[in-house]
């Protein structure tokens, strides 16, 4: 073999291998490049799992705060047009006439036992209303079930206290609306919201 040959056929021999290690590097490039190319799509999905799960906290805490807040408004609404429905009871219950008032508060002590008397307490300028009435008011009642007096009291504001050595029985307007409010607050809310 002449030395041209040898050299042709190391030649080609080098071509050869350098063309396989060529396509050998360019087949790892491109495994590396996909392996990269995966795992950059697994990180990016990952970062927009983890970006979605946050959201969805984030959201469903807004949510909950928005539906929190919109209950304590909805209940200072009820709570205000209840308190408007009060104002226009003791609005209307200021605006009775004397006789009126002796006559509701008759009612009210009317359903007292009929063996619960003593003196009745009003507002002083109603002394005089209550005395006038007192024949009435003691209608249905007899013995120790009669109210026995009537007297001022400047601490009454409305209405009447009952009282004697046994027993103290508040028949005032703020008393009756007060537990008027505790026990018609359910029935009132009802009425007024459908709940």
């Amino acid at each position: 073999m002449s030395l041209d040959n040898v050299k042709t056929t190391v030649l080609e021999e080098a071509k050869k291998r350098a063309g396989k290690l060529l396509e050998d590097a360019k087949a790892e490039a491109e495994r590396i490049l996909s392996d990269a190319k995966a795992a950059d799509e697994r990180a990016r999905a990952e970062a927009v799992r983890e970006v979605k799960l946050r959201l969805d906290r984030d959201s469903a805490r807004e949510l909950e705060r928005c539906q929190h807040d919109n209950r304590l408004h909805v209940l200072a609404a009820k709570n205000h047009a209840m308190e408007e429905v009060f104002k226009k009871v003791s609005g209307r219950l200021r605006g009775m006439g004397e006789t009126e008032r002796v006559e509701m508060v008759g009612k009210w002590l009317a359903e007292l036992p009929a063996d619960v008397g003593g003196v009745l307490k009003v507002k002083p300028e109603m002394v005089a209303a209550y005395t006038a009435n007192l024949d009435k008011l003691n209608q249905s009642r007899t013995g120790k079930g009669r109210f026995t007096a009537v007297e001022g009291d400047p601490k009454v504001l409305s209405g009447a206290v009952l009282e004697s050595d046994a027993y103290h029985i508040d028949c005032s307007f703020h008393r009756r609306i007060h537990e008027l409010r505790e026990t018609a607050a359910g029935d009132l809310a009802k009425v007024l919201f459908g709940k």
